[in-house]
């Protein structure tokens, strides 16, 4: 995007090391060095304040990355629907064929008195549900990735548009990513577990 190019040329305008720019605008150098370099965009208080320190408006400041970050955000927001669909569909299939064998193949197996069903049930659900987690994360790493939120209130701002209350809603998965994506991994396998206890002791 021409953002990062903006702020390196800008910086330097006006003789601003990376160190004096972020001290200036209350983020850390290596924040000023992730934006300069396009790892990562600016929230919309850093570009009110990039925008006052540089003496210019806010359209001069992002020009046409706007655009960019709508169709960042339409392609982002197609992938992330086909992966929640594929998520949806691994995660029933695989409790479908964990009840279906159970079900339907009662005889022993030599594994701590289950049923050969059950045996194979688990064996299919395990993989499908474990794909279907890998989409559910590969949505999160999407978000992560191009922090969704930010380029909503971004484009928002830009347009003129109150920002609403999705800004604060998000404010603990913005601040704590790896926490987040620990809690949903754990709730995740927890209701794995359960759905397969409950179809176990139902079956068994």
């Amino acid at each position: 995007m021409e953002l990062s190019n903006q702020i390196r040329r800008l910086r330097a305008e006006r003789g601003l090391s990376q160190d004096a720019l972020a001290e200036a605008i209350f983020v850390s150098r290596q924040t000023v060095s992730n934006w300069e370099t396009d790892k990562t965009y600016p929230d919309v208080q850093s570009l009110v304040l990039l925008s006052q320190l540089f003496n210019v408006s806010l359209d001069e400041l992002i020009q046409g990355d706007v655009a960019v970050m709508r169709r960042v955000m339409e392609e982002d927001a197609r992938q992330m629907r086909q992966l929640s669909v594929a998520a949806s569909v691994l995660l029933v299939l695989s409790v479908v064929f964990f009840v279906a064998l159970t079900a339907a193949w009662r005889d022993p197996s030599p594994f701590g008195g289950l049923t050969k069903g059950t045996v194979a049930g688990v064996g299919v659900f395990v993989p499908l549900y474990a794909l279907g987690m890998a989409c559910a994360f590969w949505i999160e790493r999407i978000k992560r990735r191009h922090d969704l939120v930010t380029y909503r209130e971004i484009v928002a701002f830009a347009n003129g548009e109150p920002l609403g209350e999705e800004r604060f809603g998000h404010a603990f998965v913005r601040t704590h990513p790896v926490a987040s994506a620990a809690f949903k991994f754990a709730f995740a396998a927890a209701l794995g577990a359960v759905v397969g206890l409950v179809a176990y002791k139902l079956l068994g």
